[in-house]
């Protein structure tokens, strides 16, 4: 019965790291390069980004609640042998990774967000580039939380 649970367990964990990665890569690489070559105006594309976010923060946030609460439970299963200190070192990175990601997020979402808002049209390229240097962030640390995940599990 723990082996179904840790399979599941295992599964959600990441399937939803993958979603997240996943999400980030097609904004930054599709979505938002084709956006930009689609509208006329950089006023255009900036209302339609803001349409396109309206209450994702939220959607992503739950994602997040999900990879951490998955993990935790796996932290919870009884092993058959203790864990390794190199296995102990890659689930602190990844705790650490993931941490730095979701406190990233939630900075770009509710500080830089608001202000790329509110701001005068001739800032708009200036905030594209912030958000294009975040998501490059976070891509790298969700990519390299997941391969600690993946070196985590020969390490056991």
């Amino acid at each position: 019965m723990i082996e179904i649970a840790r399979w599941i367990l295992a599964a959600t964990h990441v399937l939803a790291g993958a979603a997240w990665f996943g999400a980030m890569v097609y904004s930054l690489m599709v979505l938002h390069p084709r956006a930009r070559a689609f509208f006329r105006s950089p006023a255009e594309f900036e209302e339609f980004i803001c349409w396109l976010a309206a209450g994702a923060r939220w959607k992503v946030l739950g994602g997040c609640a999900v990879i951490a609460l998955t993990g935790f439970g796996l932290l919870l299963l009884p092993t058959e042998r203790p864990a390794s200190a190199a296995w102990r070192s890659c689930i602190v990175g990844k705790s650490l990774l993931w941490t730095f990601a979701v406190g990233l997020f939630c900075f770009a979402s509710w500080i830089l967000w608001p202000a790329r808002v509110l701001a005068a049209p001739a800032d708009a390229p200036t905030f594209q580039r912030r958000f294009r240097w975040i998501a490059i962030l976070l891509l790298a640390a969700v990519a390299a939380n997941t391969i600690l995940g993946v070196v985590s599990v020969h390490l056991k």
